[in-house]
């Protein structure tokens, strides 16, 4: 499939000059960042909210993170729960299952991202299938997110269980 036509549109109307990256079909952030041996910092996901009025917003972090869900409810005065897989399919419909891209607004869809991804240079992001990555450069990352609210709502998911997945990941090459 390759990226999504909602996105290359997006980004082409954005004049956002990107990169894609094929690798081996992988699903979750951390193995699609060994697939495609991508730093894992540099890897922006986007998961997925809803409140209880099925208003959506799709949270952007590094892929080494975790959302704190508590934070978010602070930020937007709201109780936000994920969205589950049923809906992923009718906010994304050309996007593979699961394949949740980080560009929440080229789907008309309330994006925050963290403040943690101003500190790589580079940022990767799913296509909308489980073997491609788009690949752009942190200033036009800023430019395509500063419409969209930033702040600091996620930690680093827990070291030693990160790097137990990684290393089991490698072995399996």
């Amino acid at each position: 499939m390759g990226i999504a036509l909602t996105l290359e549109n997006y980004l082409n109307s954005q004049r956002i000059h990107f990169d894609l990256l094929r690798h081996e079909y992988s699903e979750g952030s951390h193995n699609t960042a060994c697939a495609a041996r991508v730093p894992f910092r540099n890897l922006a996901k986007g998961v997925v909210f809803r409140d209880e009025d099925f208003y959506y917003t799709v949270a952007v972090v590094p892929s080494t993170n975790k959302v704190r869900r508590h934070t978010l409810n602070q930020i937007f005065d709201r109780h936000l729960e994920l969205a589950d897989e049923e809906e992923l399919g009718d906010l994304f419909v050309d996007c593979a299952h699961g394949a949740v891209p980080a560009l929440g607004q080229a789907y008309g869809i309330n994006v925050i991202w963290d403040e943690q991804l101003l500190e790589v240079d580079d940022i990767w992001m799913e296509a909308g299938d489980h073997e491609h990555l788009i690949h752009i450069s942190r200033q036009q990352f800023e430019a395509l997110m500063s419409p969209t609210l930033r702040e600091k709502f996620s930690a680093e998911a827990g070291a030693a269980a990160f790097g137990r997945r990684t290393r089991l990941v490698q072995l399996l090459r």
